[in-house]
Formats: C-alpha cells, sequence, structure tokens
C-alpha cells in the first residue's frame, strides 16, 4: 500500500511540477477565456514561448547543473539545489509578462505572470534558508487564475466545476509533497498562499 501511495504521489508531482505551470496556465487563459477566439497559430506561438520560457529553459539548465556536478539530484531536493534553477524560471516569467505587451495581450494576463513572478522570487528568496513548496506555489497560483477569471466573468464558459478540480488537485498535489516527505505541512501551506495571493492580488488591483 505505502509503495503505491508513493507512486502515484510521484506521478501525480510529475504531472503538477512547477517548471509546468506557467504552461498550464497559458493554457486556461488561452482555451477558457475569451482569448479563445484568438486565431490558432497566435494561441500556439504563444503558448510555445510560455513552454521555453518556463520549462524547456529551467529543463536544460537543470540538466547542465546536474551533468556538471553542481546538483546531486535533478528533482532538487535541498533547498541549495534550487537557486539557481529558480532563479532561471522566475527570468522565465520576466520574460512571458514582457511578451505578452509586447503582442498586446490583456493586462490581465499580463497581470497573472507578474504575479507568478512574485512568487518565484519569494520562493528563491526562502529556498536557501526554508524549503517552501514549489509545488505548492505552483498549484496556488493556478488555483488563483482559475478563481479571477470565474469572479471577472471572462471565461467563455461558466468554470465553477473547473475551479473545484483544481483545488481538489492541489490537495492531491500537496498531499503527495507530504507522502513523499519532500515538505512538511508549513511549507505546504505556505507554498499554496503564496502562489494564490501573489497571482490574484495584483490582477485584481490592477486590471
Amino acid at each position: 500500500m505505502e509503495k503505491s501511495l508513493n507512486i502515484i504521489a510521484r506521478i501525480l508531482s510529475g504531472i503538477f511540477s512547477p517548471l509546468l505551470m506557467g504552461t498550464y496556465a497559458m493554457i486556461l487563459a488561452l482555451w477558457i477565456s475569451y482569448l479563445n477566439y484568438t486565431p490558432m497559430v497566435a494561441k500556439l506561438t504563444v503558448l510555445s514561448v510560455t513552454l521555453i520560457a518556463t520549462c524547456v529553459i529551467p529543463v536544460i539548465t537543470i540538466f547542465v547543473l546536474w551533468k556538471a556536478g553542481i546538483i546531486k539530484d535533478p528533482q532538487l531536493n535541498t533547498g541549495r539545489e534550487r537557486l539557481i534553477p529558480y532563479m532561471v524560471a522566475t527570468a522565465g516569467f520576466i520574460a512571458v509578462c514582457v511578451y505578452t505587451r509586447i503582442v498586446n495581450a490583456p493586462l490581465w494576463l499580463t497581470m497573472f505572470y507578474a504575479g507568478a513572478t512574485l512568487a518565484m522570487i519569494i520562493d528563491t528568496t526562502l529556498t536557501g534558508k526554508w524549503k517552501i513548496s514549489g509545488h505548492a506555489t505552483g498549484m496556488g497560483g493556478l488555483c488563483a487564475i482559475l478563481f479571477y477569471m470565474m469572479i471577472s466573468a471572462i471565461s467563455v464558459y461558466p468554470i465553477t466545476v473547473e475551479f473545484l478540480c483544481a483545488v481538489l488537485a492541489a490537495g492531491l498535489v500537496c498531499t503527495s509533497r507530504l507522502i513523499l516527505e519532500r515538505h512538511d505541512i508549513w511549507q505546504i501551506l505556505a507554498g499554496f498562499a503564496n502562489g494564490f495571493i501573489c497571482t490574484l492580488v495584483p490582477t485584481l488591483l490592477f486590471t
């Protein structure tokens, strides 16, 4: 039973890796909001830029650091090993913010990624001393995005079910991190609150 739980926890941790959250958020924004009416080529271009900036480049960075012996585990199990990859990921989110302004995307979309950047900065600042959960931060941000889309009526259809599914997924992912003993409960709660608040508040204030 314990082995099965560990396998499930690892699968959930992989599917909802922090490095994929930026891409998942963009998928939600482009296909659930009124941006769904944007031409497919434009949507795929924006999505590709987001994937490369917030996932592919950080993954390459982790791989290079691992091969160079600078980090011992590609899963970044220690806070200090996370520092450089987190800084690269933060730069990726900044790049997406700039890119969304260049292509005249709605301000709320830019603010999503500005909030995610702020959350990443907080995680990066704390990670050397206290291993705040990046998975929980990512899930908090994803829940915040759906919550904003739900209350601001920018979605093309009611998304209450999608929001509740995201909350359920967040609970499962956070539980998985506890099962795998990657974090304690306070690191999980702090991560989720960081992602949710940092993503939601700037979007509410500036849009």
